[in-house]
């Protein structure tokens, strides 16, 4: 799985501002928090409480709480207001399996338009930007661990790995090319 750039990140989200605010504010949510689409289209006004983002993490991780950020803040604890007691906030009249290819596709067209590459285009995707970005801007191990939920710390070093194109200019960079 790829990671996006900081300006791939930025385009990405400006694009899904253009087309729809929801949009935005649920992948800002994705990436701010490094959750899973199945998490994110999942969260209900249960999920906001004191300015925080409370989550149980799926695939056997741990439940988070991290305080809400400020690009998604405002919007958040807007929607825990305004919506019904077990309403989602995003997403909400179709099944979660629906909504996930929903996030896929728009993930797609948003990336498309955006310029980004086919192969970063994917949800899961803003997950691996959390962990890379986090990592490269001086998060230990442990803490992304504990950002991302992850009992295991083997799950935390795949958001780390290295792409193509890091490994290539590090390489360049040793050799003096």
């Amino acid at each position: 799985m790829k990671s996006l750039t900081k300006p791939e990140l930025a385009a990405l989200l400006a694009v899904a501002f253009k087309h729809s605010e929801l949009d935005y504010l649920m992948l800002a949510a994705i990436f701010n928090h490094g959750l899973r689409v199945s998490e994110a289209v999942a969260l209900t006004r249960a999920n906001i409480v004191d300015g925080h983002i409370i989550v149980q993490r799926l695939k056997g991780s741990r439940k988070t709480n991290q305080p809400l950020l400020g690009n998604e803040k405002l919007g958040l604890e807007t929607l825990a207001v305004a919506c019904a007691t077990g309403e989602r906030f995003f997403l909400r009249n179709y099944k979660l399996t629906s909504a996930r290819v929903i996030v896929w596709r728009r993930i797609q067209q948003y990336g498309r338009e955006a310029g980004i590459p086919a192969h970063k285009c994917h949800p899961h995707a803003l997950k691996h930007t959390t962990g890379r970005l986090g990592y490269e801007g001086g998060m230990g191990i442990p803490e992304l661990q504990s950002y991302l939920g992850h009992v295991n710390g083997k799950n935390t070093m795949v958001y780390l790995e290295a792409t193509e194109e890091q490994a290539a200019s590090a390489f360049a960079a040793a050799v003096g090319k």
